[in-house]
């Protein structure tokens, strides 16, 4: 919430009674500290604890200027500022100078001279007599700044009758008064402030941003905005999708989150914010998964649908999913194109499940797991020996259909065959009689290690 001050140092308070207001004192005071204002960092007020400054600190001149610092080389401005500063030049650089002149629609109306290699001046005094027009247009329609949040034909307004966030922002030019068929009119939200203008500082700077609303204090909800950030930097040329970046690192970095914190999403194509619920228990077991690049897999199952591992295990951990349904998916893909890098996917999903569950006997399953594993393996070596590779073939692809339809009497039926057509004990069967759906994970280990393939064996010790 913000409210008027008076008969104080500062006139105005901003307070993180919910998410916008949050992301908004993030942004704000990033831009005191830019800009050198004096603010109160923890001014406190019935029972809240938020920022207080002078609202005639908030203008659009220092506003532009904070953006301009905030973004660099965003800016094409800036990337052929840059490249003027030298002096010489070939004629690949020209050309790259001149494209990026052109790098977006103000530019083009703006710097209407060519650089030719001897007008270094003339372009850049063009650039900085026209640098706030070139900044504010540029700020607000770039797809990675104020577009991918708010609503640009509300940029600098004061206020507004609803919020200018995009997913709360209402189309005043409607011709029908109703918001839409069976809305509520009553339940679209109207706050809104100039401040929420300062939004888009908060998020990290990537494809789809993050911000972490961890309102404990004003303190940890801008440190933890620092961390995001320098983290997100880090990780920028890593070949993981977003959400796997910062799920990783929030469970892997001790100092980062140590409970459940809310998270809110805003992905560059799409027209809303979401709200991601990460639960302390779940980001514990991602920690304990050695490394995550394990499990980097990716199959198109059908025209435009691709099953992504990661992507899945990152939703999975949010939403408190088992990793059951994807497990038996990875079973059903083995078996019809015999991918052996699969074994490590599973046995890492089936490390991972079983950390994520809260059966109280875990460390004796685990001790089963490794069992089962083994047995899998003296399985394969003992058959494979006797050339029987078919029928080794012939009990998985059995096991793997019975396991994906949850047919647990049919798994401990298939289970006695094997055992005693291959002569070996299986004692960590005894579990799977007891309770085939408590213990599955029993299943999947031993499934996942009967391979019939030394390539795909060896990738697997690899």
């Amino acid at each position: 919430m913000k409210i008027k001050l008076e008969n104080q140092k500062y006139d105005t308070a901003l307070f993180p009674t919910e998410w916008r207001y949050s992301a908004a004192i993030v942004g704000l005071v990033r831009y005191f500290k830019n800009q050198g204002i004096a603010f109160e960092m923890d001014y406190e007020y019935d029972g809240w604890k938020g920022i207080a400054y002078c609202q005639e600190e908030l203008t659009e001149e220092r506003f532009l200027e904070f953006a301009e610092d905030y973004y660099g080389e965003a800016f094409p401005h800036r990337k052929a500022e840059e490249m003027l500063q030298g002096d010489e030049w070939t004629d690949e650089q020209i050309k790259l100078i001149n494209e990026t002149l052109k790098g977006n629609t103000i530019l083009k109306k703006t710097v209407k001279t060519k650089f030719d290699g001897g007008n270094r001046e003339e372009i850049l005094k063009i650039l900085e007599d026209n640098r706030e027009t070139i900044i504010r247009d540029s700020f607000k329609n770039k797809k990675n700044m104020y577009a991918k949040f708010a609503n640009t034909n509300l940029l600098f307004t004061e206020e507004n009758p609803h919020c200018r966030l995009v997913g709360y922002n209402v189309d005043e030019g409607r011709k029908t008064r109703s918001l839409a068929y069976g809305f509520e009119e009553n339940a679209f939200q109207e706050t809104d402030i100039w401040e929420f203008d300062w939004i888009p500082f908060a998020f990290s700077d990537t494809y789809e941003s993050f911000f972490i609303h961890n309102n404990a204090s004003i303190k940890s909800l801008c440190r933890t905005a620092d961390r995001l950030k320098e983290i997100m930097e880090k990780t920028r040329d890593e070949k993981e999708g977003v959400r796997t970046t910062l799920l990783k690192s929030m469970a892997q970095a001790q100092d980062f989150i140590d409970f459940d914190v809310e998270v809110i999403s805003k992905s560059q194509d799409k027209g809303y914010f979401e709200s991601l619920f990460v639960r302390r228990e779940a980001l514990k077991a991602l920690g304990k998964t050695s490394d995550l690049s394990l499990l980097r897999f990716r199959r198109e199952l059908a025209p435009e649908y691709w099953l992504d591992v990661q992507k899945e295990v990152v939703d999975c951990c949010i939403n408190q999913v088992s990793l059951d349904s994807l497990i038996e998916t990875l079973f059903k893909i083995k078996e019809k194109e015999g991918t052996g890098y699969l074994n490590v996917v599973i046995g890492q999903l089936i490390n991972l499940s079983l950390e994520w569950g809260e059966d109280m006997e875990k460390e004796k399953k685990k001790t089963s797991i490794y069992v089962a594993k083994q047995c899998g393996i003296d399985t394969v070596k003992k058959l494979r020996s006797q050339g029987k590779e078919n029928k080794l073939k012939s009990y998985r692809q059995k096991l793997t259909s019975a396991i994906v339809f949850h047919d647990y009497d049919r798994v401990n039926e298939i289970l006695l065959q094997l055992s005693a057509y291959a002569e070996l004990p299986y004692p960590f069967a005894y579990s799977l009689f007891e309770d085939g759906e408590g213990n599955k994970e029993i299943a999947f280990a031993f499934i996942n290690a009967l391979d019939p393939s030394s390539g795909e064996r060896k990738q697997e010790e690899k």
